[in-house]
């Protein structure tokens, strides 16, 4: 909880925030792509949910008191009220857990997606850090330490979301590649088109794109800080001096290497690792 709070707080700092409605632009369509994906991320799980909940009512299982999902309780769930009583605990408790799952893998993407966003803010000040034709007066030392401040804190907040993050995705990747061999199995023995079957096709799909938001955010912040080189070679470089030359070559030479997020230093979140 402490270095969510960290993030929280650097998030609103002044060097993270745009400066002109061009930059709010830059990070528009990842923001669009984010609220979809996790749109269909709670489509999916509580679909899952739904389908789950309403399979006993097609077969036996209400006739035979069988609960949505298997448990053992201390007391005997067949008759009532216990059995409607334990019913409606375990749509709630299932609800619930799905809804936590969900804000915390979507909670975690929209970081990356944070990160990827201050890359894309950072490259837009550094191609007009020299362009002498908008501000005469433009202080380029200045900006440039601007610009530099802004990459270490760009840096300093991925590693504090990576430390956040780093156990739950290792968490979330082993559950999900087990929950994805055990259901693929267990839609090979249900009936087709039934509403077990849709259950389980439904958290099918919800871990396929849990997976994949992490690997695609986590792809986005590579591809977005590997494009910090080619922004400064797309300013006005020639018109700044000597000096600031000879600290940009430094500049260029830390940035060169694309950050990567990475599961407990294990593997790294990119669409390579999800494909």
């Amino acid at each position: 909880m402490k270095i969510l709070k960290q993030l929280m707080m650097s998030l609103n700092s002044d060097l993270f925030q745009p400066k002109n409605s061009e930059q709010i632009n830059l990070v528009q369509p990842a923001l669009k792509f984010w609220k979809i994906n996790s749109f269909f991320f709670w489509t999916m799980a509580m679909g899952t949910v739904f389908f789950a909940t309403i399979s006993p009512f097609f077969t036996d299982s209400v006739t035979n008191r069988n609960l949505p999902f298997l448990a053992w309780y201390p007391y005997n769930i067949k008759i009532s009220p216990y059995y409607e009583i334990t019913y409606i605990y375990q749509i709630i408790s299932i609800t619930c857990s799905a809804s936590t799952a969900v804000c915390t893998d979507t909670l975690i993407a929209a970081l990356f997606l944070y990160i990827g966003a201050q890359f894309d803010i950072l490259c837009d000040n550094i191609r007009h850090l020299y362009d002498i034709r908008e501000d005469l007066s433009t202080d380029f030392n200045k900006k440039f330490i601007t610009c530099v401040k802004h990459h270490r804190a760009i840096l300093k907040f991925a590693e504090n979301s990576n430390k956040f993050a780093n156990w739950i995705i290792l968490g979330q990747f082993f559950i999900s590649a087990l929950s994805i061999g055990m259901t693929m199995f267990r839609l090979t023995t249900v009936i087709p088109f039934s509403s077990e079957f849709f259950s389980f096709l439904a958290f099918l799909m919800a871990i396929v794109i849990e997976t994949f938001t992490y690997c695609w955010f986590g792809n986005e912040v590579e591809i977005k800080s590997s494009q910090i080189s080619y922004a400064v070679f797309e300013s006005n470089w020639p018109d700044a001096s000597m000096e600031i030359k000879k600290h940009m070559v430094f500049f260029i030479t830390r940035s060169q290497k694309p950050l990567k997020m990475s599961a407990v230093n294990l593997f790294y979140l990119s669409l390579d690792t999800f494909t």
